[in-house]
C-alpha cells in the first residue's frame, strides 16, 4: 500500500508540473500582449490565491476543533453525548429552530439532529459542485481549474465544519489536504480520462459529429465533469468524518468511487440535459452563426443553458453569460462584442 501512494505522489508532481507549465504559458501569453498584462496577472492570481485560499484556510484553522470518529465501540455513546452538546450551541440549527426540548444523549436523537445537518449540507454541495462543474467546464486552461478546485475545495470545506460546529483534528485536516492536492493536481493537469466515456456516450452521436467543434464542447464538459466529482469526493469525506460516530477502520470515511461518480452526475444532470438538447438544436438548426460560434463554443453552449436554467436567478443570467464567453475566450469575447456593435449600425 505504501508502495502505491508513492507512485501516486510521484503521479502527483509530475501532473503538478503540468499545471505550473500552464501558468507559465498564461504569464507568457500575456506578457507578449504588454509586459504590464503579465505583471497584472501575477497581481490579480495572487490576489485572487489570498482571498480565496490563504484566508478560507487561516479560518478553517481557528475553527474549534470537534470530535472524531472512534474505532471503539465502547466510546460510540459518550462520543455522540459529546457531539449533543456541541450541537446545542450549532448556529445552523438555531437559525432552523431545531426543538431541542426532545432531545437526549441517545443514537435516536442524534440521527435526528444529522438528518437536518444533512440535509443543508447536502444544499452546500450542489450548489459548489455545480459552481465548480460550471467554471472548470470554461476555464479552458488547466492552472486556472487547479486555483478554481483548490478555492472552491476549500471554501467548501470550512461551510461543512462551520456547519458541524468544529473541524477535524489536526492530522485528520493533513489528510483532507491532501485529496484536495490529488485533485488539484489531477484536474488541474485536465486529466479526464474516467469521465470522457460518459460524456462521449451521451453525446456524440452522428448528428452532433457534424458540428466542427463538438470535441471541443465534450472536452470541456468531461473536464468540469472530472472536477465535479473529485470536489463530491472531498465533500463526502469531510462530511463523514464530522456525522460518523463509530467506524470499523478509516476506510469507511472514503466513498466508493462508483458512490462519488453517481453523486456528481446526479448534481450536474440538469445542467448536462440542457447542455444536451441545445447542441440537438444546434445541429439541425441552420440559422445559427457558426462563424462566430466556433470561435469560442463552449461559451455559447454554456451562455444558453444558462437562459434555459430555471435555478438561477433572471437578474444573474446575463452576467453569468458574459461571464462563461469572456473565461472561455477573452479574444473571440471581445470579437463578438465588436460583430455585435457593427451588426446594430
Amino acid at each position: 500500500m505504501k508502495f502505491v501512494k508513492k507512485i501516486l505522489f510521484f503521479i502527483s508532481i509530475f501532473l503538478l508540473y503540468i499545471i505550473i507549465r500552464e501558468f507559465l504559458e498564461l504569464y507568457a501569453t500575456m506578457k507578449s500582449i504588454h509586459p504590464y498584462a503579465g505583471y497584472g496577472t501575477l497581481i490579480v492570481i495572487s490576489g485572487v490565491f489570498i482571498y480565496f485560499v490563504i484566508i478560507p484556510v487561516m479560518k478553517i484553522i481557528r475553527i474549534p476543533k470537534s470530535y472524531a470518529p472512534t474505532t471503539d465501540k465502547s466510546k460510540e455513546d459518550q462520543l455522540i453525548s459529546e457531539r449533543i452538546e456541541n450541537f446545542r450551541d450549532n448556529d445552523y440549527l438555531k437559525r432552523f429552530n431545531f426543538n431541542f426540548a426532545e432531545i437526549s444523549n441517545s443514537k435516536d436523537s442524534y440521527d435526528k439532529i444529522i438528518k437536518v445537518l444533512e440535509k443543508e449540507c447536502n444544499n452546500l454541495r450542489k450548489k459548489n459542485v455545480s459552481n465548480l462543474f460550471y467554471s472548470t467546464a470554461i476555464a479552458q486552461n488547466g492552472f486556472l481549474d487547479a486555483i478554481l478546485i483548490l478555492s472552491a475545495s476549500i471554501n467548501h470545506i470550512k461551510e461543512i465544519f462551520l456547519l458541524y460546529n468544529g473541524r477535524v483534528s489536526n492530522r485528520d485536516l493533513f489528510t483532507i489536504g491532501k485529496k484536495v492536492y490529488y485533485s488539484m493536481a489531477i484536474g488541474g493537469s485536465e486529466g479526464v480520462e474516467y469521465a470522457t466515456e460518459e460524456v462521449f456516450s451521451k453525446f456524440a452521436t452522428e448528428s452532433l459529429k457534424s458540428i466542427p467543434f463538438i470535441d471541443k464542447i465534450l472536452a470541456s464538459l468531461a473536464d468540469g465533469l472530472v472536477n465535479a466529482a473529485l470536489l463530491t469526493r472531498i465533500s463526502y469525506i469531510t462530511e463523514n468524518y464530522c456525522k460518523l460516530t463509530y467506524i470499523e477502520s478509516e476506510k469507511a470515511i472514503y466513498p466508493s468511487p462508483k458512490f462519488v461518480i453517481n453523486s456528481a452526475k446526479n448534481i450536474t444532470s440538469d445542467l448536462i440535459d440542457k447542455i444536451y438538447k441545445i447542441i440537438g438544436k444546434m445541429a439541425i438548426d441552420r440559422s445559427v452563426n457558426f462563424a462566430l460560434v466556433a470561435v469560442n463554443p463552449i461559451g455559447y453552449v454554456l451562455g444558453k443553458t444558462i437562459d434555459k436554467s430555471e435555478s438561477i436567478h433572471p437578474l444573474k443570467k446575463e452576467s453569468w453569460k458574459d461571464h462563461a464567453k469572456l473565461v472561455g475566450n477573452p479574444l473571440a469575447y471581445g470579437l463578438e462584442k465588436l460583430y455585435k456593435s457593427f451588426k446594430k449600425k
